[in-house]
């Protein structure tokens, strides 16, 4: 087994042996600083534990794509996280992003089909278009309030979702983001939020409760196409809802937190 390291970019693994295959232990080593294109991608690889050093300041599109492990500790030097950089990694199952990491990238745990926990940093501030898209054994979600928005797709097809918690800088919901997440119960979108995507809750067929932020000022179509929806408090009278963003059939109770 060799690693190619380049100027402090580790650009790849070259498996020189027929048992370097079975390898499932690797120590980065220290001094590298950026994780390359596609470094680790799989192609029949059996690594299951990836030591990363705190030197590491960038991990870049598709690192790990499709990688065996099952969990991973980010160190707090790690910056940003790039697009696809731990796509299809299905026995991925907890992940830790450290307050160091400003963005995490389009796709970046996409398929991480087994994921069920995930802790992201206080200077995140960005989660980008299908990060989490089809992470269906995840439950929770916090997002800490250094995010600013969440992209299009972002959690689509979480089914497993169960509850998430907004922070309070939040200002955009993408898209899709949350179309198909058919465990959520309740949502509560804190003021700060001023525009939510098309479609970016529908398909939450579990979803009975919504409460709405007095900040919302675009709603897109179907937003909230959700058929079990019974209770949506809206911040005043004031708040104009587009026709299409409920469903037309829902009997739900509007009450407001502003008499």
């Amino acid at each position: 087994m060799k690693l190619e390291i380049e100027n402090g970019v580790l650009k790849k693994l070259d498996m020189l042996y027929f048992g370097d295959f079975d390898i499932k232990d690797i120590v980065i080593p220290y001094g590298v600083t950026k994780i390359g294109f596609q470094a680790f991608a799989s192609n029949g690889y059996r690594i299951e534990n990836i030591t990363i050093p705190d030197t590491v300041t960038e991990i870049d599109d598709g690192a790990f794509w499709g990688c065996h492990i099952t969990s991973l500790t980010i160190p707090d030097s790690v910056i940003s996280i790039g697009s696809e950089a731990f796509f299809e990694c299905e026995k991925l199952e907890s992940v830790t992003i450290p307050d160091s990491v400003i963005s995490i990238g389009s796709s970046a745990f996409s398929g991480c089909e087994k994921l069920e926990s995930v802790n992201i940093g206080k200077n995140v501030s960005s989660i980008g278009d299908w990060a989490f898209q089809g992470c269906r054994s995840l439950k929770s979600i916090t997002i800490p309030d250094s995010v600013t928005s969440i992209g299009d797709y972002a959690f689509i097809s979480a089914a497993k979702l169960e509850s998430i918690t907004f922070g309070n800088s939040l200002t955009s919901i993408g898209k899709y983001a949350f179309n198909f997440c058919t465990s959520l119960k309740s949502i509560t979108l804190p003021d700060s939020v001023t525009e939510i995507g098309e479609s970016a809750f529908d398909d939450c067929d579990s979803l009975i409760s919504l409460t709405i932020g007095k900040g919302l000022k675009v709603i897109g179509d179907y937003a909230f196409w959700c058929e079990n929806l019974k209770n949506v408090t809206l911040p005043n009278r004031e708040l104009k809802i587009p026709p299409k963003a409920f469903m037309t059939s829902s009997k739900f109770i509007v009450s407001y937190k502003e008499n």
